[in-house]
């Protein structure tokens, strides 16, 4: 697996840093986790293409996860017709939100359904095409509404992101289970690193990659990451890494 970190900003843009996208591509396929704005012009920037996208995987619906998976919609129905895509969405009611927005913004919600299957996140595997196998695991971020952690299985590599979680982190232990990663990418735009770091130490993980990340959740980090019993980075946009 190719992952390219589109977007790594918390809730808001940065200088240089977008809000939140990733790209996970296989040999054969991609894969779009959040939509933040502006994932569709920095695909594009980037020579990736919309072709090869086979699933698309929201973890909750924030304005900085969602923003710009309308115009994720419009070049696959536009410049690059592909029926092959299914859209996961935390709820019933976001993909009907997001129809109702199309439907305003005047975009074919005939053309749009012939396109994209849309289907609603639950616990347990959500997505398995033969190239690569998609769980999900609930976090507390949002509350009531929905929100989920996705870990991508490809040739027996496992990649987790935690996607956001509530203030301190309380369901971290839950998602990570008792599995061993390959790569663990977690957010930190709602915890300090300084008070989690014991905790994200005993992650069975390969390697730790922190994004979603703001600047005042992660002072000293460069010290408390080289305390890490496995590599440890921080994210930033535009980067990609193989797994």
């Amino acid at each position: 697996m190719k992952i390219t970190f589109l977007g790594t900003s918390h809730g808001c843009a940065e200088k240089n840093r977008f809000t939140s996208g990733t790209l996970i591509e296989t040999s054969d396929f991609s894969y779009l986790l959040d939509a933040g704005a502006p994932v569709e012009s920095l695909m594009v920037n980037m020579d990736k293409s919309f072709e090869n996208v086979r699933g698309i995987f929201i973890t909750h619906m924030h304005n900085d996860h969602v923003a710009n998976l309308s115009s994720v919609f419009t070049r696959l129905i536009k410049y690059n017709f592909n029926d092959n895509v299914t859209c996961f969405f935390p709820s019933q009611e976001g993909i009907d939100g997001f129809l109702n927005w199309l439907d305003v913004m005047s975009v074919s919600l005939d053309k749009v359904k012939e396109t994209v299957k849309f289907d609603v996140t639950n616990e347990g595997t959500i997505f398995d095409n033969g190239d690569i196998r998609v769980i999900a695991k609930p976090t507390l971020h949002m509350g009531e509404k929905k929100a989920f952690s996705y870990t991508f299985e490809k040739d027996g590599k496992k990649v987790l992101f935690t996607g956001d979680m509530r203030g301190g982190f309380p369901e971290y232990t839950q998602i990570i289970g008792d599995e061993h990663y390959d790569l663990v990418v977690c957010e930190m735009a709602h915890s300090n690193l300084c008070e989690k770091a014991d905790m994200l130490k005993n992650t069975n993980t390969d390697r730790m990659i922190i994004t979603h990340y703001s600047p005042k959740r992660m002072i000293g980090y460069e010290e408390i990451l080289k305390s890490f019993p496995f590599p440890t980075t921080i994210s930033s946009d535009g980067m990609e890494i193989d797994v």
